[in-house]
């Protein structure tokens, strides 16, 4: 399957494969050719290149030089640290955030749990997952710290695909209850709650994972974009 229509963007085209990864439709360890990418997409791999390195930075994609480019397999072990550092980091960014937030940030952050809730519902998982870690993402920027902001953004790239690779099947809604919780905790202005509260709901994340198996199947990398060929 060649997707016809061109005028996909490179940034289209990251969001079509990195909802693959975390939609497990595309399981760890499995390679990403270029050649078959620019197939499935119709365009250069010399514009899928870049593409995969996006993806490498975001840590959902590792580059093996001569091998080429798989989804990354996250270890056990890489779920554990990867939440403890979001704890130790985003306890620090609730309180901030806090102090700081304003009625304009709120009204944000609660649009994007509108938005989570409604991409569950309609069945477009990866749109969700991107969705909880904007939330976040967005959590680090009202800080003003762009360091942090960077810092929390790898964090929670690392994690969309832990969860996509290790969480019990729903499971998801967790999220939600948790992000509108943390809201009203910010609203609340006690940054003490609020850091309870970051720390309680990214401890009830990691209770969401079986970390006993990976049970996610591949499909073939043209089955896990058929979608496109049905949009044409």
């Amino acid at each position: 399957m060649e997707h016809k229509d061109k005028t996909l963007t490179d940034d289209e085209i990251h969001r079509e494969v990195f909802d693959a990864i975390v939609d497990g439709r595309l399981a760890p360890g499995e390679k990403l050719g270029q050649d078959d990418l620019g197939r499935v997409f119709g365009v250069s791999k010399t514009r899928i290149r870049p593409i995969l390195h996006r993806l490498a930075d975001q840590k959902i994609v590792t580059i093996e030089p001569m091998r080429g480019a798989f989804v990354a397999r996250p270890s056990v072990e890489d779920a554990r640290e990867v939440n403890a550092a979001r704890q130790v980091i985003e306890e620090g960014v609730i309180r901030a955030v806090t102090r700081t937030a304003r009625p304009k940030h709120l009204k944000l952050l609660r649009e994007i749990v509108a938005a989570e809730q409604s991409a569950r519902l309609s069945g477009n998982g990866g749109h969700a997952h991107r969705l909880t870690g904007e939330f976040h993402f967005q959590l680090a920027r009202i800080t003003g710290n762009a360091v942090v902001a960077d810092i929390v953004r790898d964090l929670v790239s690392r994690d969309n695909l832990v969860v996509a690779l290790y969480q019990r099947p729903n499971a998801s809604a967790c999220s939600l209850a948790g992000h509108a919780t943390l809201i009203d905790r910010i609203a609340e202005g006690d940054e003490e709650v609020a850091a309870h509260a970051m720390r309680h709901h990214l401890q009830d994340v990691m209770a969401t994972l079986d970390l006993g198996s990976q049970k996610r199947s591949a499909k073939s990398l043209v089955a896990a974009f058929s979608h496109l060929e049905r949009r044409q």
